[in-house]
């Protein structure tokens, strides 16, 4: 007998509602939604490996030559599409740079896709932090680059690192100096792997910083979804061979990618490199000039402030709200629920909106109008109807992310096998983690398992509940810790 109840509304339903209101993203997929990049059909799109479409594991036909087009575009030995995102990216470019129980290079701020696979491979992390140049982690918690000193010093302390791996940009949109890290790098002989997932644009306008591959890293990561117009899970890998063996890289890929990839998510990357080889480089001029007329708009802001820096590239709109009565959670409450603006994350002091070349005038317009009609507010009073229930918060301490260096208690492979217990986290103070415990996003672990907890992790992340932060690797007050008797 065939079931007769009726599913209620679900994810699909539920996804035409929220894309049918009146709601502008600044956040991602960098397609924003726009009509201009719809594909027509999906579902008569949707194949597999049919004669004549040739296979992304082994490609010979149309794909192997968007890929070579690719590569040819970049100047890359090679690139690759990636369809699993550019986790799959990060995963497969370690397995090819080392062997089980290598030791690797790592800066603390990257994303966890890098802890994973640290974990998988029992890798032997050594921690490069970011600097507080370039960034604001004493005010906002952004952390700033990551030094080619402190790379040069943590490399001279080891003599079997197998390869580094730093993000770049940050989720922020800090740059680092890739080119003298990579110079630090190359004199060990050693790759650069770059996760470039937030700088896929880079490539496509001079205003933005030049690629990593550009500045000489061997593996370079992109996620097209982020920045630009392409369906999310869709990346690209390119890859400069030398120091990274092209058959492990190749055999990592096709590892972590799915032996059935979506030919809608190809087709949908390819649309993408042929926009920006097209209309597309006008466009992103047009986008350039959008970015610097709101930047000017920002200027005249009180209670509010766009955080810049010499390092940052000027995609991400970064809205600081430390000089406000409210913090970044709430700017971005009244952004949504006033102005029906949604925007990418809010930590802290701080809220960002990310832009693409998808976003036009009318976008930047509104989000402008918007900001200024905040900032008069917060400047005066923030006790006007129009911003419903939002109060300021006296005497505020927001959550500013903590770059301190915890002691390490194992590494996260041997952590893997111990039992574990849940505990209150206000009595978790010199347990070792069980898990990873980190904001999402921006997905960059504060504890890494194997970690001892300070008290002072402790009281970060009561701040971050109060706050009411998504932090995985507590729930309910509780948190994991390994039993080592």
């Amino acid at each position: 007998m065939k079931c007769s109840v009726q599913m209620k509304q679900g994810l699909y339903e539920t996804l035409k509602e929220y894309c049918q209101a009146d709601i502008l993203p600044m956040h991602m997929p960098g397609h924003k939604r726009n009509h201009k990049f719809w594909m027509e059909s999906p579902y008569e799109l949707d194949v597999t490996e049919v004669p004549g479409l040739d296979n992304l594991h082994q490609p010979e036909g149309v794909i192997r030559k968007l890929m070579d087009h690719i590569s040819e575009e970049y100047q890359s030995d090679a690139s690759f599409l990636l369809v699993n995102g550019s986790t799959c990216g990060i995963l497969a470019a370690i397995t090819a740079c080392c062997r089980r129980g290598d030791r690797i290079l790592v800066a603390r701020n990257c994303h966890k896709a890098v802890y994973n696979a640290i974990r998988l491979l029992e890798l032997r992390p050594v921690y490069v932090y970011p600097s507080a140049e370039g960034g604001e982690m004493d005010t906002l918690g952004i952390a700033g680059i990551i030094s080619p000193e402190d790379v040069e010093g943590a490399l001279e302390g080891y003599t079997d690192i197998s390869c580094a791996v730093i993000t770049s940009p940050t989720y922020e949109g800090i740059v680092s100096p890739v080119a003298a890290i990579a110079d630090v790098v190359h004199k060990k002989k050693t790759p650069l792997i770059v996760d470039e997932a937030h700088g896929a644009h880079f490539h496509w306008h001079e205003t933005f910083p030049d690629t990593a591959l550009t500045e000489g890293a061997d593996i370079v990561i992109e996620s097209l979804h982020k920045t630009l117009p392409a369906f999310t899970q869709t990346g690209v890998l390119h890859a400069r061979y030398g120091l990274v063996k092209e058959e492990l890289l190749a055999w990592s890929l096709q590892t972590y990618q799915s032996s059935s990839p979506s030919y809608l998510l190809m087709a949908g990357a390819e649309q993408c490199f042929s926009y920006l080889l097209g209309e597309g480089r006008t466009e992103m001029q047009r986008y350039v000039s959008d970015l610097e007329w709101f930047q000017q708009e920002m200027k005249g802001l009180k209670a509010l402030r766009l955080f810049g820096s010499s390092w940052k590239e000027p995609s991400k709109v970064v809205i600081a709200t430390d000089r406000a009565s409210v913090q970044g959670c709430g700017l971005a409450d009244i952004l949504r629920e006033v102005y029906r603006i949604e925007t990418e994350m809010s930590c802290g002091d701080y809220v960002i909106a990310m832009t693409s070349v998808a976003d036009e005038r009318k976008s930047f317009e509104r989000l402008a109008v918007a900001l200024r009609e905040i900032d008069r507010e917060l400047a005066g009073r923030l006790d006007r109807q129009a911003f419903g229930n939002v109060r300021p918060t006296a005497g505020k301490k927001s959550f500013c992310y903590d770059w301190h260096r915890p002691q390490q208690g194992m590494y996260s492979f041997e952590a893997a096998y111990y039992s574990r217990r849940r505990v209150p986290l206000h009595e978790a103070a010199g347990e070792l983690a069980a898990e990873p415990v980190y904001p999402y996003p921006p997905g960059i672990p504060l504890l890494v398992e194997g970690e001892r907890i300070s008290q002072g992790m402790v009281e970060l992340l009561e701040q971050a509940a109060r706050q009411q932060m998504p932090v995985l690797g507590v729930t309910d007050g509780f948190i994991n810790v390994l039993v080592t008797e």
